[in-house]
C-alpha cells in the first residue's frame, strides 16, 4: 500500500499541469453555473427583504382631482382591502431655480415607510428629511427653500423655508437617476423629501396606499404578482363605478352653482345696462354725472368678478367631467420595483443557457482528459497487477486523482460562485438602485448537481477505462497497446491529389482522420469556447447599438410637453404659444398622448404602451421614423389600423393583420387592427391616425401634447425649455428623450458589466481547454515525436508535426463556432433584454474578428508552452519506455 500511495503522490507531482488544468475547468464550470443560478434568486430575496422592511403598499390609487376621506372610506369597503392610508405630496423646486426638483411627502407611518440613514425624522412643521441621494449636496442643519411655479402650489405647505434634520431611503424611490416626472422645474424629479403632516396647509390628498389581505407569497413571486393583478383589475372596475357616481354628484352641485352665478350675472348686467342708460341722460349735472360714473365703475368691476367666478365654475365643471380614478400595482406605480425585478429575471434567464453550455464544455474536456489518463497508465497498471495488487487498489490512483480535482475545483467554484460572482453582478447590474445589502443564499440543488457531475466526469471515465483495461492479463497490459489496423483515409483514394501532397501534409491528414476521437474533441472544445466568446461579445454589441439606433435613427424629438387639455382655452393656447414662439424649438407637432396597457395572459402583467395620435401625419416622419427592421422599408400611418413596436408584437405573438386588445388606465378595452410593425428597441409604442382613433374609440382625439424637436439637442436646451413649459398653468409634465437615454444607458451599462464577467470567464475557459487538449495530444505522442527527432527533423519541423493538426482543428472549431455563436446569440438576445426592450439581433464582423483573434492568441500561447515540452523530449528514454 505504501508503494501505491507513493505512486499516487508521484503522479500528482509529475502531472501537476494536468491536475491544475482539470481543477481550473471544474472551478470555472461550477463558478459560472452556481454563481449565475444563485444571483437571480439572491437579488429577488434582497428586494423582498427591503420592500418588506419598508411595508411597501400593494397598490396605489390616484385621481384627476384630490382624494378625500370619503374616498378612503369607500376603498375600505372594497373586497380584499386590508388597509387604506391617504397620502399628501407635492412637487417643488429645491433652492436653485428649478435645477433640482423634489417630491415632498407627508411622512408615511404604516405603508411605504422610509428608513433613516442619518439624523432624525421631521417632527416640527418647518423641518424636512431629504433623500439619501442628496446627502452629498446638503447637510443636517442646513436651511433650504422649497418653492413651486405658482403661489397656488407652494401654498400647499405652511412654510417655504425648511431645516434639514435627516436623510432617508424609501422603497417607493429605489432608483437614484430616474425618480419620475414632475410638473415643476425642468420636469424631472431629482430627489424626494418627507415632512411632518402638520407642514401641509390643506387636507387635500393626492394618493391612497392600499394593503391587500389575500396576497400571499413574497414580492416577485408568481403567486403574489398574479393575485395582486387580479385584485387591481377587480378594484379598477369598482373605482370606475365610484367615479361615475361622484361625477354625477359633483356635476349636479357644480351646475347648481353655475346656474346661481348665471342668474346673479344676468341681474347685474341688467342693473349695469340701466345705469348706463341713466348716465347718458344725466349730461347737465356734473356732480351727479361723476357720482354715477363711479357707481358704474364699481358695478363693472363687480361684473368682471362675477364673470371670472362663472368662468372658474365652468372650468371646475369641465374638470369634474374628466374625473377618473386609477389603481396601479407595484409594477406600475413604482418603476424601480418593476425594473429591479426585471433585472433579476434577466440574470435568471441568462443562467438557463450560458452557464449550462459553459459547464458542459468544461465537463466534456475533463471527461476526455481523465479517460486519456487511464490509457497512459496501461503499462503501470499491468505492472501493479503483476506485483499482486488487486484491481481495486490499482484503480485507487484514478479515484484519488479524480476526486481530488473535483473536490478542490468544486469547492473553489462554489465559494467564488456563491459569494464573489453575485456581489460582482449585483454591484454592476444594480448601480443606481438602492435595495440595501445583497442577501446571499446557497442554491443547494444546483450546487449538488454540479458537484455530482464534477465527481462523475473526473472519476467515471478513468475508472471505466481502467476496468476495461484490467480485463486483460497483466502480461498483455505490460506491453504497449497494439497499433490499430492500417487503413486508408478518403483523401488517399483521390490518388491524383494525394500524390501531390508533401510528406508532412500526408502525415497530418492521416493523423487527423485516423484518430477521429481526438479530432472531434479538439473541434468541439474550440467550437464551444468560440461560441461562448461570440455570444458574450455579441450581447455587448447588441446592447451598445440599441441606444444609438433608437435615438438617432428612429426617435427624433427631444421632448414631449404634456398639458391638460381640459384646462381653459386661454391656458392651453398660452402653453402652445410658449412652444411655437421659443427660439430653441426647430419644429413641433400637436399629438394625443396616452398611456395604454395590454395584458399578458400568461403572467397577468400589464404591458405599458405609449399611444401617440398625431393631429396631422404630414410631417410625422420628421419626429418618428417608422420602418421595418428586416427590410428597412418605411411604414406610413393609414386609416385602416395601427402601427406597433416589434417587441410588443413579439411579446403577444402578433403579425400584420391581427388584432390587439388594449385598455386605458381605467380598464376600458378596445381592439385595434395591426397594419404595421415598426422597428423599436426601447418601450412599447402604438401609433394611429386621428381618423382611425375616432373609428375605434368613437370620439375625437384631443391634442394634449406638444412633440418638440430642438435646434441643438443638448441637456441645457432641453432643461431650459422644460422649465418654461412647467411654469404654464396647463402643464402636466415634460418627458425628455435625454432622460430616457440616461435610464437606458444605466440599465445596459449594468448588463454590459455582467457580460464582461462572462467574456473573461469564457476567455479563460478557452485558454485552459486549448492547453488541456494540446497537452493530451503531445503526451500521447511522445514516442512518435522521439522517433521524428531521431530521424533528424529540425526542432521547428518536429513542433509543426503536431501543430499542423492543432492549427487545422482550431480553424475548423472556429468556423463551427461562428455558426453556434450566431445561434446562441440570437437565442439569448431574444430572451435577455427586459420585456420593454429588444436587442439588436445581428452580429458585427468585429465580434467574429475579436473572438477569432483571442482564440488564435490563446492557441499561440499554448503552442509556445508546449513547444518547450516537445523540444525537451528525451529521445532515448521515450523510445525504450516500453522495453
Amino acid at each position: 500500500m505504501k508503494l501505491l500511495n507513493r505512486n499516487i503522490r508521484r503522479e500528482f507531482k509529475l502531472s501537476m499541469a494536468r491536475f491544475i488544468s482539470i481543477t481550473i475547468l471544474i472551478t470555472l464550470g461550477v463558478f459560472i453555473l452556481v454563481g449565475l443560478k444563485a444571483t437571480g434568486p439572491d437579488m429577488k430575496v434582497t428586494g423582498q427583504r427591503y420592500f418588506s422592511q419598508h411595508h411597501l403598499a400593494d397598490a396605489e390609487v390616484t385621481s384627476t382631482t384630490n382624494l378625500t376621506q370619503s374616498d378612503a372610506k369607500y376603498l375600505r369597503t372594497l373586497p380584499h382591502v386590508k388597509k387604506v392610508i391617504l397620502g399628501q405630496q407635492v412637487d417643488l423646486r429645491l433652492n436653485d431655480n428649478g435645477q433640482r426638483v423634489t417630491r415632498v411627502m407627508a411622512l408615511p407611518k404604516t405603508l411605504s415607510t422610509v428608513s433613516l440613514t442619518s439624523g432624525h425624522l421631521p417632527t416640527a412643521d418647518n423641518t424636512v428629511a431629504l433623500s439619501n441621494k442628496l446627502k452629498n449636496r446638503y447637510h443636517i442643519g442646513q436651511w433650504i427653500t422649497l418653492t413651486a411655479n405658482s403661489d397656488r402650489k407652494s401654498s400647499q405647505l405652511k412654510h417655504r423655508l425648511f431645516k434639514v434634520v435627516g436623510f432617508v431611503n424609501s422603497a417607493n424611490y429605489i432608483k437614484e437617476n430616474d425618480l419620475g416626472n414632475a410638473n415643476v422645474g425642468n420636469g424631472q424629479l431629482t430627489g424626494f423629501a418627507v415632512v411632518a403632516h402638520s407642514a401641509f396647509a390643506t387636507n387635500n390628498y393626492q394618493v391612497a396606499r392600499i394593503k391587500f389581505n389575500n396576497t400571499h407569497g413574497a414580492a416577485y413571486s408568481d403567486r403574489y404578482e398574479k393575485q395582486t393583478n387580479r385584485n387591481v383589475n377587480q378594484l379598477q372596475k369598482e373605482l370606475n363605478h365610484h367615479a361615475r357616481n361622484r361625477r354625477t354628484r359633483l356635476t349636479n352641485s357644480a351646475q347648481e352653482k353655475i346656474n346661481q352665478q348665471s342668474q346673479k350675472l344676468q341681474t347685474l348686467q341688467q342693473q349695469l345696462s340701466t345705469q348706463q342708460a341713466a348716465l347718458k341722460q344725466t349730461t347737465q349735472d356734473t356732480a351727479s354725472t361723476s357720482q354715477a360714473q363711479q357707481q358704474l365703475q364699481r358695478q363693472e368691476a363687480l361684473l368682471a368678478k362675477k364673470v371670472a367666478k362663472l368662468s372658474s365654475a365652468k372650468q371646475q365643471l369641465r374638470q369634474i367631467n374628466s374625473l377618473k380614478y386609477t389603481i396601479q400595482s407595484r409594477n406600475d406605480y413604482n418603476t424601480g420595483y418593476n425594473e429591479y425585478g426585471e433585472r433579476a429575471n434577466r440574470i435568471s434567464i441568462l443562467s438557463n443557457t450560458f452557464p449550462i453550455i459553459f459547464f458542459a464544455i468544461a465537463v466534456l474536456v475533463c471527461t476526455t482528459t481523465m479517460g486519456r489518463m487511464a490509457e497512459e497508465k496501461r503499462i503501470e497498471m499491468g505492472t501493479f497487477r503483476a506485483l499482486g495488487f488487486s484491481k481495486q487498489n490499482v484503480m485507487k490512483e484514478f479515484a484519488v486523482y479524480g476526486v481530488s480535482a473535483a473536490v478542490v475545483g468544486s469547492t473553489l467554484g462554489a465559494i467564488l460562485g456563491i459569494i464573489l460572482l453575485p456581489h460582482i453582478i449585483f454591484r454592476a447590474y444594480t448601480a443606481g438602485i438602492n435595495v440595501g445589502t445583497l442577501q446571499l443564499h446557497v442554491p443547494w440543488l444546483w450546487l449538488s448537481i454540479s458537484v455530482v457531475i464534477a465527481l462523475l466526469c473526473t472519476t467515471l471515465p478513468a475508472l471505466w477505462k481502467g476496468y476495461q483495461l484490467l480485463k486483460e492479463i497483466p502480461a498483455t497490459l505490460m506491453l504497449p497497446k497494439p497499433p490499430a489496423n492500417g487503413s486508408r483515409i478518403l483523401l488517399e483514394r483521390i490518388t491524383w491529389l494525394w500524390r501531390r501532397l508533401p510528406f508532412s501534409q500526408k502525415v497530418t491528414f492521416r493523423n487527423l482522420f485516423r484518430y477521429k476521437e481526438r479530432m472531434l474533441m479538439t473541434i468541439l472544445g474550440v467550437f464551444g469556447c468560440v461560441m461562448l466568446l461570440i455570444t458574450g461579445f455579441g450581447i455587448r454589441d447588441s446592447l451598445q447599438d440599441l441606444e444609438h439606433i433608437q435615438y438617432s435613427q428612429i426617435i427624433h424629438y427631444d421632448a414631449l410637453g404634456v398639458y391638460n387639455s381640459q384646462d381653459s382655452d386661454h391656458n392651453v393656447h398660452q402653453y402652445q404659444q410658449t412652444v411655437t414662439q421659443s427660439k430653441s424649438v426647430k419644429r413641433s407637432m400637436l399629438v394625443h398622448y396616452q398611456s395604454m396597457y395590454a395584458k399578458n395572459s400568461a403572467t397577468l402583467d400589464n404591458q405599458s404602451i405609449t399611444m401617440i395620435v398625431p393631429k396631422s401625419t404630414n410631417h410625422f416622419s420628421k419626429f418618428v421614423t417608422l420602418r421595418n427592421r428586416q427590410s428597412g422599408k418605411k411604414i406610413t400611418l393609414n386609416n385602416n389600423g395601427v402601427v406597433i413596436s416589434e417587441k410588443l408584437a413579439n411579446l403577444f405573438n402578433k403579425k400584420v393583420g391581427d388584432h390587439l386588445t388594449i385598455k386605458d388606465a381605467q380598464g376600458h378595452r378596445t381592439s385595434v387592427k395591426i397594419s404595421g410593425i415598426t422597428e423599436m428597441y426601447i418601450g412599447h409604442s402604438l401609433y394611429m391616425t386621428s381618423t382611425y382613433y375616432k373609428k375605434v374609440f368613437n370620439k375625437t382625439a384631443t391634442a394634449n401634447t406638444e412633440m418638440i424637436q430642438l435646434h441643438h439637442h443638448n441637456a441645457a436646451n432641453v432643461n431650459r425649455l422644460s422649465r418654461k413649459l412647467t411654469k404654464q398653468s396647463a402643464s402636466l409634465s415634460v418627458v425628455q428623450s435625454l432622460t430616457n437615454k440616461r435610464i437606458i444607458s444605466g440599465i445596459l451599462g449594468g448588463l454590459n458589466n455582467v457580460v464582461l464577467v462572462i467574456i473573461i470567464c469564457a476567455s479563460l475557459l478557452a485558454f485552459v481547454v486549448l492547453y488541456t487538449l494540446t497537452n493530451i495530444n503531445v503526451s500521447e505522442r511522445i514516442r512518435e515525436l522521439a522517433t521524428i527527432k531521431v530521424l533528424g527533423f529540425y526542432p521547428f519541423e518536429t513542433t509543426m508535426y503536431i501543430y499542423r493538426e492543432t492549427i487545422l482543428l482550431t480553424i475548423a472549431g472556429i468556423l463551427f463556432g461562428f455558426l453556434g455563436g450566431d445561434w446562441l446569440h440570437r437565442y439569448i438576445i431574444a430572451a435577455l433584454p427586459p420585456e420593454t426592450a429588444m436587442g439588436v439581433p445581428s452580429i458585427l464582423a468585429s465580434n467574429l474578428g475579436v473572438s477569432t483573434l483571442l482564440t488564435v492568441i490563446f492557441s499561440l500561447i499554448v503552442m509556445g508552452l508546449m513547444a518547450r515540452k516537445i523540444n525537451r523530449v528525451d529521445m532515448l528514454g521515450a523510445l525504450k519506455s516500453v522495453d
